[in-house]
């Protein structure tokens, strides 16, 4: 069978090999397999691609009741089957046997896409595919249905195949599909000047929705003309990104139905404005921290919030939005939402005014953020002193009379050692909005000192958008310092 790839592939070769390897896979069983990741990142896009590539089944589900929905299947399936008449199924046990006769005959691939949606009224619908799947059962033996089940509910998906759920062991792909990281992300942005490029990605990070449909796709052309595109695709009330916030919450099937969605607003709002401690978030919110744990946990279990473990530093989590139009959201829009949802509003000039607030709440910890990506997935062991087992940023207490932010530190394992006794490599500080000088080389030199023992030999990373010379020069004579700016972020190790 010949399947052609997508059009336009940017980003997704890996993604797209294991689908094709898992529709042709030629077993003469049927298989199982879950499709996953956030909203706006493509599956659905790579799924009916394949479908259609392979005159497979592809059906997505909506919101509703079970009625409807197994209304909704037998309609598509029959304008799939080309049949006369719609196919009217009862129960989900008639409508997934229909399902996987498709495969009595050939590799048929059939998706259900949306599959959290389908849960919410039939609680029991994983339990009914088990049983299809089950050892000996004459749907996994007699048929060669390739079924793909897929959605954007990370806290629901992520728990199909894990602990005490019916699928656990029964499904032969387990695919994540991420946000584009910031180096595919400029290839997909299709820009070429650097600083524009992280400048963008602060804004819409790696979601290709975010770069295509949902600007129109409209994408600044360079520095000159960001600030038009800011404007008119994010801060107008006519762009769809300037709700899209709101709305993804109200589509997870888990955060649309929280009773205290106000509280989940104003967590998410502690963390984007810099509030990366447990306690610097109680504190905004005003909440106890019992109270505010559960909300808490539900947002990384949806993978709104990221709680990064401090590299040297046992118990000491440091929470983070995952992902750069949330920051934007809770830093510029929500803040301002009164300003700009005035379709009279002038934008231009509102946006003059907001500049510094992007720059210090978005911008400069979108780019701490790449840092760290960077150091984890792209840089080499020479540059990090080793290998980056433990990654994230600290903040450094004793020694002086105020706390000292580092903004990336690399431990090493030290085979199994605690968080406080582990060698650090690394030490960096991520800077945009200013020229880094021989003070920042200072201030790490001093943090290193700081740390002890420990950091004795650990590398000194600094990371630009703009390097003095003499930082540069010194960078060259000594094997402690290395200077990352953005050539070598983009194309470096």
């Amino acid at each position: 069978m010949t399947i052609n790839a997508m059009p336009a592939m940017i980003g997704r070769e890996g993604e797209w090999e294991r689908l094709k390897s898992f529709a042709t896979t030629g077993s003469p069983f049927a298989t199982l397999g879950i499709v996953w990741g956030r909203r706006r990142v493509g599956k659905s896009f790579m799924l009916e691609w394949l479908a259609s590539q392979t005159n497979g089944f592809y059906y997505h589900a909506l919101r509703g009741s079970s009625g409807e929905a197994l209304r909704g299947l037998g309609d598509a399936l029959s304008a799939h089957l080309k049949l006369p008449a719609p196919l009217a199924f009862d129960t989900w046990e008639h409508a997934m046997d229909a399902l996987m006769a498709l495969g009595r005959d050939r590799d048929a691939l059939v998706v259900l896409d949306e599959f959290p949606y389908l849960l919410e009224h039939t609680p029991n619908l994983d339990s009914i595919i088990q049983r299809l799947y089950g050892p000996g059962h004459p749907a996994k033996t007699g048929t060669r249905t390739r079924l793909l089940l897929c959605g954007s509910s990370i806290s629901v998906m992520s728990k199909l195949l894990t602990g005490t759920s019916p699928l656990r062991g029964r499904a032969g792909l387990d695919l994540r599909v991420s946000p584009f990281d910031f180096r595919v992300a400029r290839t997909f942005h299709h820009l070429t000047d650097l600083s524009t490029a992280v400048e963008t990605y602060a804004v819409i990070g790696g979601v290709a929705a975010y770069a295509r449909e949902m600007c129109d796709h409209d994408l600044p052309t360079g520095r000159a003309d960001f600030d038009r595109w800011i404007c008119q695709r994010v801060l107008s009330p006519a762009a769809p990104l300037f709700g899209e916030i709101t709305l993804l919450l109200s589509e997870d099937p888990v955060t649309a139905k929280a009773r205290k969605l106000n509280l989940y607003h104003a967590t998410l709002a502690a963390v984007a404005l810099g509030n990366h401690t447990w306690g610097a978030i109680c504190n905004y919110v005003k909440t106890s921290a019992s109270s505010l744990m559960p909300i808490m946990d539900t947002l990384i279990a949806s993978e709104l919030v990221a709680r990064v473990p401090d590299p040297i530093r046992d118990n000491r989590p440091l929470y983070h939005v995952a992902d750069p139009l949330l920051r934007f959201h809770y830093a510029i829009i929500r803040r301002q939402q009164h300003r700009l949802a005035r379709m009279s509003a002038h934008t231009e000039s509102l946006w003059r005014d907001l500049i510094p607030t992007f720059r210090s709440l978005v911008l400069g910890p979108s780019f701490e953020a790449m840092a760290r990506e960077w150091t984890t997935h792209m840089a080499d062991a020479t540059t990090t002193g080793g290998a980056p087992e433990h990654v994230g940023s600290t903040v450094l207490l004793q020694g002086s009379p105020d706390a000292q932010e580092i903004d990336v530190v690399v431990a090493s394992d030290d085979h199994g050692a605690a968080p406080q006794d582990r060698t650090i490599l690394a030490l960096g500080e991520a800077n945009v909005a200013a020229p880094l000088t021989m003070h920042h080389v200072r201030r790490l030199e001093t943090a290193r000192r700081t740390v002890g023992e420990r950091a004795r030999h650990a590398k000194l990373l600094l990371f630009g958008t703009h390097i003095e010379q003499n930082v540069r020069e010194a960078a060259t004579g000594r094997s402690d310092l290395e200077v990352i700016d953005l050539d070598r972020l983009y194309n470096g190790q």
